[in-house]
């Protein structure tokens, strides 16, 4: 695939993919239930549903990604893009080039976006202000004078429109990590919280890992046990909100709706607990909707302010694409693509789809190829579809898998699975 790298032309205002509403309807139609000869009501709602901006971060720890790739200097990554905070974060790693894509509309602007703030801003202090803080009316005045000219007319118009006379720009003044689908159904689960007489955000703290644990089995376990919350979720649209598809719902459920309740408790109680909660920004953004700004706790690679300057030289490096993964790699050249990160889009795909993506995935990789990946449930649902040409090619580390799930601390899904292309 030619990028920004290869054509030496501006990420942006060059990329011939340009977002598109429509485009995005039809990729994420195709993406939920095109595979399907019936198609049920949840799945229909769920891909209007997800058309939104879902996630204003993404919720997949990019440490534990680069050191399970291993990531080096020559490195090709292809991504999947959710809320585009790993793929810049990448960069950080040294990756020599970062081709991110996505289904969604909304969080290719946000890519977008990302990128252009990369370019416009010029030191730290306002970067930092504009995505690490995101709850100040300054921003809107760094995007009108530094970031908007430099956005394609498509991601110009998203974030220049919106519902009801409300720029979307001005989540960003407003707090933007309270936005999105996502941030909606954290923000009511902090309100039935609150009725039960407990502040999420009183996690931020606990001074040790020992309390954090004792924190949250005193004060929140019980939530997950309210009327409430139980209501919550088996309502297929505060599901929707989490990013969570019916055919995730089932992994995690296996058809029980009640059962969630007892799912999203344990994964909730992981976020809290996985690490000291000054190592965890995702236990920030879980129970207090935010970031550290004080600088004292963990932050995304690409907001850290020793990473600033080689985020700046290497942002050249990164490309966005509107389009499914299997699209994107059929566009790169055989053997041009050394690690291939694919979030948990497989808990969507049906078999056959899954072997089309690794047949697609194995035609690009280049020797000693990786390929990471996350699920709902525990088990992997790749090795049963690596048939045919594919048997025998790719191999699961078992051990780094098993490293890495334990070491995730955004703590939401089920498993991690690392997988490397053998010599023939």
């Amino acid at each position: 695939m030619q990028t920004a790298i290869d054509q030496g032309s501006h990420p942006i205002q060059n990329n011939p993919n340009r977002v598109n509403e429509g485009r995005s309807r039809e990729l994420l139609n195709h993406a939920v239930f095109g595979h399907k000869e019936e198609v049920t009501i949840t799945e229909r709602i769920f891909a209007y549903w997800f058309r939104r901006l879902v996630y204003t971060q993404i919720w997949e720890d990019p440490v534990v990604d680069m050191a399970a790739l291993n990531v080096q200097p020559s490195d090709h990554i292809v991504t999947i893009a959710s809320g585009g905070c790993n793929a810049l974060s990448y960069l950080t790693g040294g990756a020599a080039q970062v081709t991110a894509v996505d289904l969604n509309h909304a969080h290719v602007c946000l890519v977008k976006l990302k990128i252009a703030a990369v370019e416009g801003l010029t030191n730290h202090a306002d970067f930092f202000q504009l995505f690490g803080m995101a709850n100040t009316a300054a921003n809107t005045r760094l995007y009108q004078q530094k970031i908007a000219h430099l956005l394609d007319d498509d991601a110009r118009e998203y974030w220049e429109g919106g519902p009801l006379g409300f720029k979307r720009i001005r989540m960003f003044a407003k707090g933007f990590y309270k936005y999105g689908l996502l941030g909606q159904i954290i923000g009511i689960l902090h309100l039935a919280a609150r009725i039960k007489g407990v502040k999420l955000e009183e996690l931020l703290q606990q001074p040790d890992l020992a309390s954090q644990e004792k924190w949250f089995d005193e004060k929140v376990a019980a939530i997950f046990d309210s009327k409430l919350v139980k209501r919550l979720c088996t309502s297929p649209l505060a599901l929707y909100n989490l990013g969570i598809p019916p055919s995730q719902h089932q992994a995690l459920c296996e058809d029980q709706p009640l059962q969630m309740a007892e799912v999203l408790k344990e994964r909730a109680r992981r976020i809290a607990t996985v690490t000291p909660v000054r190592e965890n920004y995702f236990a920030w953004q879980a129970y207090g909707r935010r970031y550290d700004v004080t600088g004292n706790s963990a932050l995304p690679p690409y907001l850290m302010r020793e990473n600033y300057f080689q985020l700046r030289d290497s942002i050249n490096r990164l490309s966005i694409t509107q389009s499914n993964i299997r699209q994107a790699l059929t566009a790169c050249a055989e053997q041009s693509v050394d690690a291939v990160v694919l979030l948990d889009a497989q808990d969507w795909m049906s078999p056959t789809e899954i072997t089309l993506l690794w047949q697609e995935i194995t035609r690009t990789a280049k020797p000693g190829a990786r390929v990471i990946f996350r699920t709902a449930g525990i088990a992997s649902p790749v090795d049963a579809c690596l048939t045919g040409g594919l048997e025998g090619r790719w191999v699961k580390d078992i051990d780094v898998s098993a490293e890495a799930s334990l070491k995730d601390r955004s703590g939401i899904y089920g498993g991690f699975h690392l997988y490397r292309l053998q010599a023939q």
